[in-house]
């Protein structure tokens, strides 16, 4: 009911209901992966890849304004192919993508705007479909209980993609202890360079490819979403009719010229 207290055994209900829960795993690991990058964007893009800050700084606009292309592309995609095919699909050309980095000529801005623009137009439809997979979610579970819980289920997902932003700037403690020293103007061996390549690459294709890894077999798809919201639209136009019905209980019958004596 509107206005009626969450209780902790609500969120307990949603925490261990198996498609949500992937969902929320599926949200730590798209957030970890990029994230994970972001903290040593600079590093590598002015180190190992030799590029100015300025030229670092570009690539990375590039990588967010593709997100303005990604994202409606991506919506797309999942309608024609499903949510969780879209997702598994922009996973793992993201990886594909960011593994492309690594070959590219050093230093060259028009080789490396390629990869880079993929990479946000890829990484803008995670957020888009795990928000809309969730929404799905939230179908099933009003339908199970009775009850709309959407409003818990997108704060327990944020939740779980700040404990994940949280853990992004490990990756520059896990640099430290490889040799590769972040103060500005350090001289970095070529072995840490390497070593910062490594940790730059691996981990967000291993976070990444997980995050898609977490909808293999997803069994919520549009045929099924479909017809939980045709249940509930049943559902709902009966319950609609109640509050009608109710409130013609004691209200008095209309005088009419009869009753009036005429």
């Amino acid at each position: 009911r509107p206005g009626e207290p969450f209780r902790l055994s609500d969120y307990l209900s949603l925490m261990t209901k198996p498609d949500l829960l992937r969902m929320f795993l599926a949200q730590m690991a798209l957030t970890m992966g990029p994230g994970w990058m972001s903290a040593m964007y600079l590093y590598y893009f002015t180190g190992p890849r030799g590029f100015s800050e300025s030229e670092s700084y570009l690539l990375l606009g590039l990588y967010i304004l593709a997100g303005l292309v990604g994202a409606p592309l991506t919506g797309r995609a999942a309608i024609r192919y499903g949510k969780h095919r879209t997702l598994m699909v922009t996973t793992s050309l993201y990886s594909l993508g960011l593994l492309s980095v690594i070959v590219l000529p050093v230093g060259n801005m028009l080789w490396a705007s390629i990869p880079m623009f993929f990479l946000g137009a890829f990484a803008a439809g995670f957020d888009l479909m795990i928000r809309a997979m969730l929404a799905d979610v939230g179908d099933e579970v009003r339908l199970e209980q009775g009850r709309e819980r959407i409003s818990m289920i997108y704060s327990l997902n944020t939740l779980a993609g700040k404990i994940a932003g949280a853990f992004t700037a490990l990756s520059l403690v896990l640099v430290e202890q490889v040799g590769f020293h972040t103060a500005r103007g350090a001289v970095n061996t070529p072995q840490a360079m390497q070593n910062l390549e490594l940790i730059y690459i691996i981990g967000p294709i291993v976070f990444v490819m997980l995050g898609g890894a977490c909808v293999i077999g997803w069994r919520l798809d549009s045929v099924k979403h479909a017809a939980i919201r045709a249940e509930l639209e049943t559902r709902d136009a009966l319950y609609s009719q109640e509050p009608v019905i109710e409130s013609l209980e004691g209200v008095p019958a209309p005088v009419t010229l009869i009753d009036r004596g005429a």
